[in-house]
């Protein structure tokens, strides 16, 4: 009989004490999913407090929703008519991951000028000033670039000086007398915008 007692209380601890030790399992186990979430959702926070020149000691969890939140929110017209010529714009490109877009100004007239640099066929980097006419322009060509291409293209990039091409004339700037650069039209410079939305990869 007393074996069987022995045996009796050696089931009674396995069959009530298991439970605890698995719920022990389970909250430990919980408690690192919640640190390693915690953990990320902190990651999260100071890359973008750094992407923004934001000290990290000043990276509240404020700022971190605010931020994030600009970050989110769908471009304004004139930057994603912007963002979309350049993206285009890149796939004409030689190399199209060595563009670096230098000016991205979009006009009041719906002309989207872009400064772009890209790798060129002998290997170095060239500077083009192309444009891109939306379907706010009110006169003909728009959906068209004014680019390198066609007989027009051709003979701009034979007068652009430091250029591959230049066909911001009359789109993009006023021309002075004898035919110089004047003024940009009005507009709205979105460079900084556009970079960020191409290293976001958006």
């Amino acid at each position: 009989m007393p074996h069987m007692r022995h045996v009796y209380v050696a089931l009674l601890v396995f069959a009530f004490g298991f439970p605890t030790i698995a719920q022990d399992g389970a909250t430990a186990q919980k408690g690192q999913q919640s640190q390693a979430a915690d953990a990320t959702a902190l990651e999260a926070q100071y890359k973008m407090c750094a992407k923004h020149y934001i000290p990290a000691e000043k990276c509240t969890p404020e700022i971190y929703q605010q931020l994030k939140a600009k970050d989110e929110a769908p471009p304004d017209a004139k930057t994603a008519a912007a963002l979309s010529a350049a993206k285009e714009y890149r796939t004409r490109l030689k190399n199209p991951d060595s563009m670096q877009v230098h000016t991205a100004f979009v006009t009041n007239d719906g002309a989207v000028c872009l400064e772009v640099a890209g790798q060129n066929g002998m290997g170095g980097v060239s500077v083009s000033r192309v444009v891109f006419l939306t379907d706010a322009w009110p006169h003909r060509g728009k959906g068209k670039w004014m680019d390198e291409g066609g007989f027009l293209g051709s003979m701009a990039a034979d007068h652009s000086g430091n250029y591959q091409v230049d066909r911001w004339r009359g789109y993009c700037y006023k021309v002075k007398a004898f035919g110089g650069e004047g003024d940009m039209f009005p507009g709205t410079g979105v460079t900084e915008k556009v970079t960020q939305a191409l290293k976001d990869g958006k």
